[in-house]
């Protein structure tokens, strides 16, 4: 996570300028942790970005990465809302980011 900090991908830098520019409070690479029922760490997920007074997770997949692990993000999205119900997450690709509307509807969805 120290790393993905440091190195923000292109699309990851777009959403902080985005997030910064309209003062909306994030958390970048955020960890949650999945406990197993005993409370010990199973395993944890790494977020791009999550708004703490809206409890959403914002994932943005590049085009090569989400063509290649589609399945598997499906599969981290369920363990994430199954462990933490009331977090939404919402997951937008390059092709997502370069949409103007799509940006605003987001944004409506922040400010609630």
């Amino acid at each position: 996570a120290n790393e993905m900090r440091t190195w923000p991908s292109p699309l990851e830098e777009r959403m902080i300028a985005f997030l910064d520019r309209h003062y909306i409070q994030y958390e970048f690479q955020k960890i949650f942790y999945i406990t197993a029922d005993d409370g010990w760490i199973t395993r944890y997920y790494i977020a791009d970005f999550y708004i703490p007074d809206r409890k959403i997770i914002i994932e943005v997949d590049g085009k090569r990465y989400h063509d290649h692990h589609s399945q598997h993000d499906k599969q981290r999205t369920r363990n994430i809302q199954d462990h933490y119900p009331d977090v939404t997450v919402l997951r937008y690709t390059w092709k997502d980011l370069s949409d103007e509307d799509i940006m605003k509807v987001l944004l409506i969805r922040l400010k609630e």
